[in-house]
């Protein structure tokens, strides 16, 4: 590799520069002589034409110092990070042909689906600060962009052509990588991670689209959009001038992506005098059919995968070295990333810096907007994309199931694809980029919580004309919100952040009322007041703990409504009187949740819970007794020595102190599985810290991680309560029928005695054959008639059951005089149509109700969404 140097100012000062010694010296003591080094320093004094000299000597690598000396000053941070700059270069390259230059091949190669840019800031980020280098990666190449959809191939043809090439590495969307590998099964390629966990493949129009409307999309990915728009006309189209086709009107939508295209659209609409507002992004991910193409077909959601997936030839994973090597580069990727999301600004400088090195950002197109605020909003957008691959430790992470459910839907239409095909196929199953097995992460336990509440939502609006919704009120500022946009910065998103409830809500299909009230001037009885204010507007309230001290809890409390207590403030009071459904406080469940997913049974074992707050502590004890578990409590009043020893004790340890080092890892006992509840913002970490202080994974056989544990479950639960408590209160309020502790009631008025009667005769001839009498209590009217008080509980379930729901639905069928012949149905059963297995785990059957304009309906809960679904209706069982 041979450099030059073109310097702006005197000849003389070369030779005193740090980087050039230190490029002198790593000449003198590198192994592999591939390389000269030439001081060829000129003084130019921003007059290119001197430099063009320099061209027929074709450089392998240019510095060109000026970009560091400003004025001929000298700086040291300059010298020392153009030195940085000059000494990667002679491990670094990028050649148009693609083949490496020099006597031996590269340590590792990549082989990036698009040009440098910052969807690649991790990488960028990574090279910039020498993270590969430092891994024990001392070549690496990049290869020179391919037409999509072409990475697989490349990188396998790389790979055989440098066999010594410890690891070759590809870039892809899912969506791309398994339809190319499963008709072309001989690329042997496999995927080890992803920079995204969602696709951000959308639409973009300037109105909604409409039957017969053309969409230009990149060619790798017409199959795919001809299966989802199947109402519209979809044409192969130029990547490089999309933005400018469909502002001029080429095509009525093209291929998008949300954090590229769209952020550009919305700016170029903006600077032509138009309503940027009116642009359209449709995502496909997760959406259905009807959904994207302007159709009501019903029809399964679209499952893409990841995105900026990355895979490497199936060979890299069989040999030490190899994996090594590859795991050297996953870690340099993914620090590099953690490192952008902490400090983007320099993640866009390294971007930068990083296209000029690599030669990686020639194409000429209108996909970006030349706007410093595009370039934060893009980088912004990409690390939210990449902050959702967290699991367990690391960035990064592909989890089985959502890789399956991608693989399931993207070969359907594929012969012998399908239901047909391993749910892992194309997936690394060595384990090489997976968390150990001794972490119990919950992000991805928290996303798919989250996901059921949004499908709960959006089908609530589209049965009830309205959004489900929440009331969040806040005393004062508490302490653990202070440090809320850095915790969101680093380690969540809007759309799923305990922080921003309302954007989280928004995205989500909630509506999120957030009410702030001042400490100081705030009393009991104005509280009480913004409480009776809202509670008959909103399906759920969260009354945010703890109060300034002169605030009665007790009374405010009392305030929240039963049936819209979604942070579950009467949980273990409606609980201890048989009310199985009350909603529980959110932490605490999202600790049980965790340890449910991940198999940690308290049954029989001795669990320590450390801490006792109303709305962590205590009811995370109360659980667990519940699960059968021995409970010990310890709290501030406990002296530190018995702390120590039932710490010692523990079988199961749950932390909820939100105290930082309380507790020392190593007072824990061998093989304790350890619960982080408890965190805590550290300024000097610049990150989240436990309760319990040192190596927990040399005691524990497993322990959930901080960040990355109970904290991602949180504010999915709390939405999950509240679409449940929309749903309760609507179905309660349409029926008639009134959930109250463990049982159903309703009443009924007659205008005399006789009709009372008949109807009770009905009802106990009704009874008898389904085995499930009523209790009915007679109110005297006088010349108003009579009420029949009607009421089901299940005596032995002690709490309410499918046949308490079942029994009432019949007696509102005699009440309403619903007359049934069977002679007057039939219907023909078609063989797909019917379940051939037991849903796995079993009662996480969905129930679907499709409505003759084929608008699709979901409900969570079968036994209650049954009566109000089937009032009128007959129903045949097979």
């Amino acid at each position: 590799i041979t450099l030059f140097f073109f310097q702006q100012g005197p000849s003389s000062f070369l030779p005193c520069c740090p980087m050039w010694r230190s490029l002198q010296k790593a000449a003198a003591t590198r192994e592999r002589n591939v390389f000269s080094a030439r001081s060829a320093a000129v003084t130019f004094s921003g007059k290119h034409s001197n430099v063009k000299r320099f061209s027929s000597l074709k450089p392998s690598f240019v510095v060109n110092t000026s970009l560091f000396f400003h004025h001929d000053r000298y700086n040291v941070n300059s010298v020392g990070r153009a030195s940085k700059i000059a000494c990667r270069a002679l491990s670094l390259s990028s050649s148009s042909s693609g083949v490496f230059v020099g006597n031996d091949s590269p340590d590792v190669a990549c082989q990036l689906d698009y040009f440098m840019s910052l969807q690649f800031a991790g990488i960028a980020t990574a090279l910039v600060n020498d993270l590969y280098q430092t891994n024990g990666i001392q070549t690496l190449h990049f290869l020179p962009t391919c037409p999509p959809g072409r990475e697989p191939s490349r990188v396998r043809s790389f790979q055989n052509t440098n066999p010594s090439t410890l690891a070759t590495f590809g870039s892809i969307e899912q969506n791309i990588f398994v339809p190319t590998l499963y008709d072309d099964p001989s690329l042997e390629v496999t995927a080890v991670a992803a920079m995204f966990r969602r696709s951000p493949l959308c639409v973009a129009s300037r109105r909604p689209l409409k039957e017969g409307d053309v969409i230009g999309c990149h060619e790798d990915t017409v199959h795919l959009m001809k299966r989802i728009f199947h109402r519209q006309t979809v044409v192969a189209s130029p990547r490089g001038s999309k933005n400018t086709d469909l502002l001029n009107g080429t095509y009525n939508g093209i291929q998008a992506y949300t954090t590229t295209e769209i952020p550009a659209l919305r700016r170029f609409m903006k600077e032509k005098g138009w309503n940027h507002e009116d642009l359209v992004a449709t995502p496909l991910e997760g959406a259905t059919g009807g959904a994207t193409d302007g159709g009501t077909a019903a029809q399964e959601d679209i499952r893409l995968g990841y995105s900026q997936m990355l895979f490497l030839p199936d060979e890299c994973l069989s040999h030490h070295d190899r994996r090594e090597a590859s795991r050297a580069f996953l870690d340099a990727t993914f620090r590099g990333w953690d490192m952008a999301i902490r400090n983007p600004e320099e993640a866009i400088r390294a971007v930068s810096e990083a296209q000029r090195m690599l030669g990686l950002d020639d194409e000429a197109n209108d996909h970006w907007h030349p706007s410093g605020d595009f370039r934060r909003e893009m980088l912004h957008s990409c690390c939210d994309h990449v902050k959702e691959t967290f699991g367990g430790d690391r960035l990064g992470v592909l989890e089985e199931k959502r890789w399956g459910e991608a693989v399931k839907w993207l070969l359907a239409d594929k012969e012998g694809g399908g239901e047909n095909v391993d749910s892992k196929f194309g997936l690394d199953t060595t384990g090489l980029w997976k968390p150990a097995e001794t972490i119990i992460g919950g992000n991805e336990l928290g996303r798919k919580v989250m996901e059921e509440a949004r499908h709960s939502a959006i089908q609530f609006a589209q049965s009830h004309g309205r959004k489900p919704s929440l009331a969040v009120i806040t005393v004062g500022t508490l302490k653990r919100y202070t440090h809320a946009s850095r915790r969101v910065q680093l380690y969540s998103n809007h759309s799923q952040s305990w922080f921003t409830k309302t954007d989280t809500g928004r995205a989500n299909g909630f509506d999120v009322t957030e009410i702030q009230l001042d400490a100081e001037t705030t009393t009991t009885d104005k509280l009480l007041s913004e409480i009776y204010k809202i509670r008959d507007k909103v399906d759920g309230i969260q009354i945010m703990w703890p109060f300034p001290p002169h605030i009665d809890s007790a009374r405010v409390f009392n305030a929240v409504p039963v049936e819209k207590d979604v942070d579950g403030i009467h949980y273990i009071g409606q609980t201890e009187l048989g009310k199985e459904d009350a909603y529980p406080p959110v932490t605490p469940a999202a600790a049980m949740e965790l340890m449910k997913e991940y198999g940690v049974n308290p049954r029989g074992k001795h669990a320590v819970v450390v801490g006792r707050s109303p709305i962590v502590g205590s009811p995370m004890a109360y659980m667990l007794r519940r699960e059968g578990a021995a409970v010990s409590v310890v709290h501030r009043d406990v002296e530190d020595d018995i702390l120590k020893e039932l710490v010692g004790q523990a079988d199961i340890l749950v932390t909820c102190a939100g105290n930082p080092g309380c507790i020392d890892a190593e007072w824990l006992k061998e093989g304790v599985e350890v619960i982080n509840v408890g965190t805590t913002f550290s300024e000097d970490f610049d990150s989240l810290v436990s309760d319990v202080k040192g190596d927990i994974g040399s005691k524990a056989s497993r322990f959930s991680p901080v960040p990355g544990g109970v904290g991602p479950i949180s504010s999915p639960m709390l939405f999950r309560n509240t679409v449940k408590a929309a749903w309760d209160q609507a179905n309660a309020g349409e029926s008639g029928w009134k959930k109250e502790t463990a049982s159903i009631r309703k009443s009924f008025h007659f205008d005399s005695y006789t009709e009372a009667l008949e109807f009770m005769q009905k009802v106990d001839k009704l009874s008898t054959v389904m085995d499930h009498h009523a209790g009915i209590r007679i109110v005297h009217k006088c010349v108003k008639g009579v009420d029949l008080e009607m009421s089901f509980f299940s005596f032995d379930a002690k709490e309410l059951t499918e046949k308490d729901f079942d029994a009432a639905q019949a007696v509102d069928l005699i009440h309403g005089n619903n007359q049934i012949k069977m002679s007057d149905f039939s219907y023909n059963l078609q063989e797909d149509a019917v379940a051939k297995f037991p849903a796995e785990p079993r009662g996480s059957s969905k129930l679907l109700k499709v409505d003759s304009s084929g608008r699709v309906s979901y409900y969570s809960h079968f036994g209650k969404a049954i009566p109000e679904m089937l009032e009128g209706c007959h129903v045949v069982f097979n």
